[in-house]
């Protein structure tokens, strides 16, 4: 009956260790899943931060390309024009 008992103790120790064991692994997971989320949160606001910048760089620079040819557009239809009347 001591053996049988003494048996069934070190089965326990057993199950408790292999307990522990996944306890601490699901930590450590939980610990690198939220390590993740960070990281992962920190390069979408980089990715939003780059994509408006180069948001504003378009702007900008198809404004100054459309009002650089509507200033050529309209100067060089008056400069033709006015070569053309004398």
């Amino acid at each position: 009956m001591k053996e049988v008992m003494s048996k069934m103790l070190g089965m326990l120790q057993k199950v408790l260790g292999l307990l522990e064991t996944r306890a601490h692994t699901e930590e450590v997971q939980s610990y690198e899943n939220r390590k993740e989320d960070e990281m992962k949160k920190d390069w979408m606001l980089a990715a939003a931060v780059v994509d408006r910048i180069c948001a504003i760089a378009f702007i900008i620079l198809f404004l100054a390309g459309t009002l650089a040819f509507i200033i050529l557009a309209t100067t060089r239809t008056l400069g033709t024009s006015a070569s053309v009347d004398p």
